[in-house]
């Protein structure tokens, strides 16, 4: 578990996602009260909350749990943390709220989605009370001493996808929406999953982004940037490639993802980051191709 100082009112906990240092977070944002962005796995819980004890954060503070969409890295935690923080709402897409009421069907879909091999990374999903989740399109919250979290739609990634605009700052949570940078192991890439992939939706969602003209993008996986334009840009590149690569792969005949993942991200055997760079990236290949798929179909 790290810390990470960001801004006057934000941290940001490190918390061993799927094993290792520097693939994911939960941000703290303080005002009046605080909230917390992200929730990370079940398994990366007990660091959040190290994180938090370390940091001087009672559990009855913690007011608020904001998650950017319903995959397990981000959402998978919600249960857990709400556990230890008794006083906290969980927001998320209305049309996720009843995955976690009831993981059952969620979880056997991730299950296919990372595969096997990434599987036991993921932990497992404590139900909520419907009473402590609130819906999410809509949020506008105000923490107070100036600081409001905005939420603003950005799927693509997942029909579900939202980010939020922290108003003093300027700066945007953007969970997956343009997807991961994280150059202490050598990838930043946009992640297109299977099943609810949309490839038109990321697209805009990243041309949206960059006319925001943001000053700061704190990002899941991995961290604060300020480079806005370049990150969003590459991401816009890769997402690109991907969308190449897989076009050409389905006019050679029935791809291989895994062939075509490894083409993608490249990712030495011996990194510590291998498991979840070869789940993520034929995650990412499986989705590219299923939506192209579709779309050829519609299409002839």
């Amino acid at each position: 578990m790290e810390i990470i100082n960001v801004d006057s009112h934000i941290t940001a906990i490190d918390h061993n996602l799927l094993g290792v240092p520097g693939v994911g977070v939960t941000y703290v944002v303080r005002g009046e009260t605080i909230a917390l962005i992200e929730t990370g796995t079940s398994l990366t819980v007990p660091h959040t909350l190290a994180g938090l004890e370390k940091l001087g954060v009672r559990a009855e503070e913690v007011e608020h749990i904001l998650c950017t969409h319903i995959h397990m890295d981000h959402a998978g935690g919600a249960g857990y943390l709400a556990a230890a923080l008794p006083r906290a709402t969980v927001y998320i897409h209305s049309t996720s709220v009843p995955h976690l009421v009831d993981p059952s069907k969620l979880v056997p879909s991730v299950r296919r989605a990372v595969g096997e091999a990434a599987w036991p990374l993921h932990g497992d999903i404590k139900p909520i009370p419907a009473e402590r989740l609130l819906p999410a399109e809509a949020l506008r919250l105000d923490l107070g001493r100036d600081v409001v979290l905005a939420a603003i739609a950005t799927p693509g990634h997942s029909p579900d996808h939202l980010s939020y605009r922290d108003l003093k700052s300027g700066g945007l949570f953007i969970g997956d929406a343009a997807g991961l940078i994280m150059d202490h192991w050598g990838l930043a890439f946009p992640v297109t999953p299977v099943p609810t992939y949309d490839l038109m939706a990321q697209r805009n969602t990243i041309a949206m982004l960059r006319k925001m003209n943001l000053p700061r993008i704190y990002v899941t996986h991995h961290g604060p940037h300020d480079d806005v334009d370049f990150q969003l840009e590459r991401a816009h590149a890769k997402l690109e490639e991907l969308v190449d690569l897989t076009e050409k792969a389905l006019d050679a005949g029935e791809p291989d993802t895994i062939a075509l993942a490894a083409e993608w991200i490249r990712c030495p055997d011996d990194s510590p980051a291998i498991t979840m760079a070869r789940s993520w990236s034929e995650m990412s290949t499986a989705g590219m191709l299923r939506y192209l798929k579709k779309q050829r179909s519609a299409q002839s």
